[in-house]
């Protein structure tokens, strides 16, 4: 009979964790007691500090963290700062860092010394997907113009990149370039540290298109300033960004997934690791995350340490495959 009462307080227990964010779940093992640093690698205002900001407003808002905790944005060298600096502190489960696609693409690449086998998996929060850009006066009107275009003359049109050459939205200018038969060797392609800063130079005339976060290009789409020519989505996504084709819709590849997770140091011990999954799941399950994820048009596609491990193992396959195809391999 103790042994029966003991497995349901146990049950309880975990019940609760599912639907309270409350950092007294965790407490039963290891947590933080002194300043936890949250990385960002990449500049302030781009998707990935949107989305590191988000996770570190709400764990602080619920309470799930019982000691101080900073963001802190280490950008360049598409993402080596942030992962070197990392990887520096092996075994302190006191940081973390927000991590994307690019962590694989630029290490197939070559940029990257580091990859996800270097660190310690820790939850993929969301997916976002990648929209193309043009001002609202360019006569760029669909994905298929910008297509056509470049295949008759592909030095035709400057394409400015939210992350460095060889990283994700590379490979999502690749794809459907590939698909429509341009010679990518010879497009004109502008690498930036992030959507902000590729945002701002397509505004300011010094690029023709971006491809880079929805969430960063919808306001303007909204207020008339850009126009959306396409989108990395398998349909079409909804508000501002709706008149927006997808690539499969204009007769090319280039669905694209850019999920967004968390990382911490190599050698966190299973509690440690338990730890902040579990804090990470309570921020994502929330209903003011699930709201935001809503108005920013992220997918909840939610996965625990174990599950981003192996779905990153899968994605570096299918990701190598492309990438050599495209001639984006070392």
């Amino acid at each position: 009979m103790m042994r029966q009462l003991l497995g349901v307080a146990a049950g309880a227990v975990f019940a609760i964790a599912g639907v309270l964010p409350s950092h007294t779940v965790y407490a039963q093992g290891w947590s933080p007691q002194r300043n936890v640093e949250l990385i960002v690698p990449a500049g302030a205002g781009g998707s990935l500090d949107t989305t590191g900001r988000t996770v570190h407003r709400l764990w602080d808002q619920f309470k799930l963290v019982p000691a101080t905790s900073t963001v802190v944005n280490r950008s360049g060298g598409g993402h080596a700062v942030a992962y070197g600096f990392l990887n520096q502190r092996a075994g302190d489960p006191h940081y973390l860092s927000i991590t994307s696609a690019t962590i694989l693409t630029n290490h197939i690449n070559g940029r990257l010394p580091v990859t996800y086998t270097d660190f310690t998996t820790l939850a993929v929060l969301l997916t976002e997907y990648v929209g193309f850009a043009v001002r609202a006066e360019s006569p760029i009107k669909t994905g298929k113009d910008l297509v056509e275009v470049l295949r008759k003359n592909p030095t035709a049109l400057s394409i400015a990149l939210s992350s460095a050459a060889g990283g994700t939205h590379h490979i999502t200018v690749g794809i459907p370039l590939q698909s429509g038969g341009v010679d990518i060797s010879k497009v004109k392609l502008v690498s930036f540290n992030s959507t902000s800063d590729a945002l701002a130079a397509l505004l300011g005339g010094h690029v023709d298109v971006m491809s880079g976060g929805t969430v960063q290009i919808s306001p303007h789409v909204e207020s008339g300033k850009l126009r959306v020519i396409a989108v990395t989505s398998s349909k079409r996504m909804t508000g501002a960004l709706a008149s927006g084709p997808t690539w499969p819709e204009l007769g090319y590849k280039g669905v694209f997934e850019n999920w967004r997770g968390v990382i911490g140091t190599k050698g966190m011990t299973p509690q440690q690791t338990a730890y902040w999954e579990g804090v990470l799941s309570s921020v994502v399950h929330s209903d003011e995350f699930k709201k935001y994820a809503e108005k920013n048009q992220w997918d909840d596609t939610f996965k625990g340490s174990a599950e981003m491990r192996k779905f990153l193992e899968a994605q570096y396959g299918e990701l190598k495959s492309v990438m050599t195809f495209l001639g984006l391999s070392k």
